[in-house]
């Protein structure tokens, strides 16, 4: 106990919530690496959209590795996690660089400051994985719940929800995973909600996975998103990759097979992967 009260000490709270508790019954967690940014780009747009707030944060010492810091666009990158608040609506925003250690007593102090402050009654992570297919191909959302009532509430929204996940034997589960099992150890309802994101395209983003998601978030909370900003970086995207179709017969090839089910091997796979980041990041 005493240990998870030192973690708890250590989050600094900001602004007087208690005037919205009643209002802010959801907390969105959102990882800062994972498949396309995914996440990092879903938490951009709602704050664009809708205005979020910092409220709190998770101070980074014995959570994280102190030794260096990542360097991006000549800026140090100092391990972040911020709780964010939109008053006008029934959520708040956990955007946090993933813990490289202690993660149990990571993840409850967390449950912790959302309960406390904001009276959180369910929990959702966003993320994308990996997937083999091509860009203009549907995207999927898929979901992972940790009470069963939730499917039935997701499926309106075309949500993949009978997914038989299970942790590889001998690998750590995610972090999402394990959040969502600390979360039902205390009665809070949670859902993982995952986004396929073309292999190819991991690297530079992937607005179509976005939207997908954004979508799933908007109907569920009733947001009230305008996506046409978001549809001409899709259109943009889909016209750079276009492009370098016709001028390159190879990569050509290689986003018809996998239009087609077919699978590419190894050496044909990165030098898609490459070309597409370069050409369009160009």
């Amino acid at each position: 106990m005493t240990r998870v009260k030192s973690r708890e000490s250590r989050v600094e709270g900001r602004g007087t919530p208690e005037r919205s508790v009643s209002r802010l019954p959801a907390l969105i967690v959102a990882w800062r690496s994972d498949a396309g940014g995914i996440a990092p780009s879903v938490i951009e747009f709602l704050d664009k959209k809708l205005g979020f707030e910092v409220f709190g944060e998770i101070e980074p010492l014995g959570f994280f590795s102190l030794d260096g810091v990542r360097i991006e666009d000549d800026l140090i990158q100092f391990p972040e996690s911020r709780f964010c608040l939109c008053r006008a609506r029934n959520i708040i925003i956990l955007d946090s660089d993933a813990p490289s250690r202690e993660h149990y007593q990571f993840l409850n102090a967390v449950l912790d400051f959302a309960q406390h402050h904001f009276k959180v009654k369910e929990l959702y992570t966003i993320g994308g994985i990996v997937s083999a297919s091509a860009h203009l191909s549907p995207r999927q959302v898929f979901s992972v719940v940790n009470r069963r009532k939730l499917k039935g509430e997701l499926a309106p929204y075309g949500v993949e929800i009978n997914m038989d996940y299970q942790t590889p034997p001998g690998s750590m589960p995610t972090l999402s995973s394990f959040l969502l099992w600390v979360a039902k150890k205390r009665g809070i309802p949670g859902c993982g909600l995952w986004v396929n994101v073309p292999f190819y395209l991991s690297a530079v983003g992937d607005p179509t996975a976005s939207k997908y998601l954004l979508e799933v978030l908007d109907r569920r909370f009733e947001l009230g998103l305008d996506f046409k900003e978001l549809n001409r970086e899709i259109e943009k995207l889909n016209e750079d990759v276009d492009q370098l179709m016709r001028q390159d017969a190879d990569i050509s090839r290689y986003i018809q097979m996998l239009e087609r089910g077919i699978a590419l091997s190894e050496s044909e796979g990165e030098k898609l992967a490459q070309e597409v980041a370069g050409f369009v990041k160009r």
